[in-house]
């Protein structure tokens, strides 16, 4: 069943003797039938705590940057600029992979969902996600030195700028390149090309960092 989820905050107006309220500002469409404490069959969570996704082939680390543990409960979720997360997605060594990177849009689009109650994600397979936003690679355009975020507490989009933070999830191809894969590796200088929002790809122009 599909429902309305408010958007925004009410606001009232005050007149003599009279309080009159308005309606929320905004709403989008949410899923009844998908409740907050549904694990989604999609997922498969593997032992080295990164979950992957039957859905799009990819592989996700199962905590944000920072948590750790089961049920992600170890550690304190970490907000980094736009540079420093693609800066840690390419430092990133976990599980015994070494080509973690920051999803793209719509890569980090494919985790939301529109439950009607709780978190925008899937938060058993999940567990202990910050509801707030997240960095994508994708930068926004027509704002240089800005990229795009979503918000997995009320599944908003939106865009930070240089001077913004906000948490990170980690994402590889399950079948890519690997250290323990080795005969997968593509040349290096291919890898440059590679259409992941790479820190490579994007140019170091592009990668504002904040303003001491």
């Amino acid at each position: 069943m599909i429902s309305a989820r408010a958007c925004g905050v009410a606001f009232g107006v005050m007149l003599p003797g009279l309080i009159l309220l308005a309606a929320p500002v905004g709403a989008r469409e949410c899923d009844e039938a998908s409740p907050s404490d549904m694990p989604n069959a999609r997922y498969i969570v593997i032992q080295n705590d990164t979950v992957q996704d039957q859905t799009t082939g990819l592989m996700w680390k199962q905590c944000a940057e920072g948590l750790g543990g089961v049920g992600c409960a170890q550690g304190e979720a970490t907000t980094l600029s736009w540079k420093g997360a693609l800066r840690r997605g390419r430092s990133s060594t976990f599980a015994g992979y070494s080509d973690w990177r920051l999803p793209d849009r719509e890569e980090l689009l494919s985790l939301l969902q529109r439950r009607c109650r709780g978190m925008d994600i899937d938060g058993v397979n999940f567990p202990n996600t910050p509801a707030a936003q997240f960095w994508s690679s994708t930068p926004a355009s027509y704002y240089p030195g800005s990229a795009w975020r979503v918000h997995f507490g009320n599944g908003d989009i939106d865009y930070g700028t240089k001077g913004d933070s906000a948490y990170v999830r980690l994402v590889r191809d399950a079948q890519a390149c690997s250290p323990v894969r080795p005969g997968t590796c593509l040349p290096h200088e291919n890898r440059l090309y590679e259409p992941h929002g790479s820190v490579e790809e994007l140019g170091e122009d592009t990668l504002v960092e904040p303003e001491e």
